[in-house]
């Protein structure tokens, strides 16, 4: 079974950043749009995450945030 997982990348005040790569380990990297927002889709028990290449979320499906955001400066 597949979920969404929208990931959100803000700056410190909380806008949304566009232009990061998002990836699912095994998925196809994504961008996020103008609002910071990208939709992974996980598949299985377990994901990792990255951000720009970066490990934000690794672990079960189930316990990740959703949206799971991601502060940078």
């Amino acid at each position: 079974m597949s979920r969404t997982i929208k990931v959100r990348v803000v700056d410190k005040n909380g806008y949304g950043l566009s232009g990061y790569r998002i990836k699912a380990y095994g998925g196809e990297e994504l961008r996020t749009n103008r609002d910071g927002t990208a939709l992974v889709d996980a598949d299985g028990s377990t994901v990792t995450i990255f951000v720009n290449g970066r490990t934000e979320y690794a672990g079960s499906v189930s316990r990740c945030p959703n949206p799971l955001v991601i502060e940078r400066s």
